[in-house]
């Protein structure tokens, strides 16, 4: 009887003690240390995956999609003679690389820009890359 008396009592602390705990954590904030490195790593990380995202926000024209590296970097190199001043790039999206040009907030800059594109380069077609 003293045994089983003993094991009623330890189950009931147990499990009110583990019970006021749990509560505890619960309710308990996050408590963080901000030092002035990791206010920094943050922001790197921020600007890192901001840079990253540019280009959701645009539409681009894609002009080529291989295999060939050097394709494509002569393919943004002739763009460039031919259009100066519009931004042009090599990208690298598994298995292949691609030439984007152009920055367009919107389909329809996109479109008016690729009606003058494609007097030279008849397969550019537009693109809105989601990375």
């Amino acid at each position: 009887m003293r045994n089983l008396l003993f094991l009623g009592v330890l189950f009931w602390s147990i499990s009110t003690f583990s019970q006021v705990a749990q509560d505890t954590i619960a309710k308990a904030p996050n408590r963080f240390i901000v030092t002035a490195k990791v206010d920094e790593v943050l922001q790197k990380r921020a600007d890192c995956y901001a840079q990253t995202k540019t280009s959701l926000k645009y539409y681009h024209i894609q002009l080529y999609n291989g295999q060939n590296i050097n394709r494509a970097r002569s393919i943004k190199a002739k763009f460039n003679e031919d259009f100066p001043g519009i931004y042009a790039v090599v990208e690298w999206e598994s298995p292949e690389f691609k030439v984007w040009v152009g920055e367009y907030e919107n389909k329809l800059k996109a479109d008016q820009a690729l009606m003058r594109i494609r007097k030279k380069y008849p397969n550019a077609f537009i693109v809105n890359p989601k990375k």
